[in-house]
């Protein structure tokens, strides 16, 4: 099933401010500041794209992926956390799922707590 959007939150100090994900063909990722993309969903700048390179993904298991920050308001560590993250989502799909095909399912509180955890390990 075809689920092209998720958010992944960015935690800084005591707060945090969102980034939605959108994913187009064939394969990329790009990311934006939710309040952005809320305004105008297609004048939002991406802040940050993950392209992927599945072409060994049949013969050897391997994927290679490469995450470039588009705009410095985010710092390195944090487009690798952004980066892994959303990689993760996706390989579990199940919150990416319900975020697109059941979002009255989706725990938007519950979610940012448990990003939150993984974020300060």
């Amino acid at each position: 099933m075809f689920s092209p959007f998720f958010i992944q939150p960015v935690f800084r100090g005591e707060g945090h401010f969102m980034i939605v994900s959108q994913f187009q063909t064939p394969n990329y990722f790009l990311l934006a500041l939710l309040e952005d993309y809320k305004m105008d969903p297609a004048a939002a700048q991406p802040i940050l794209t993950v392209s992927v390179f599945d072409d060994l993904a049949e013969t050897k298991d391997v994927v290679l992926l490469r995450c470039d920050i588009i705009n410095r308001g985010i710092e390195d560590d944090e487009g690798y956390k952004l980066c892994q993250n959303l990689i993760n989502d996706y390989l579990e799909f199940e919150g990416v799922h319900m975020f697109n095909k059941k979002p009255d399912a989706f725990d938007f509180d519950e979610f940012v707590k448990e990003k939150e955890q993984k974020w300060n390990e």
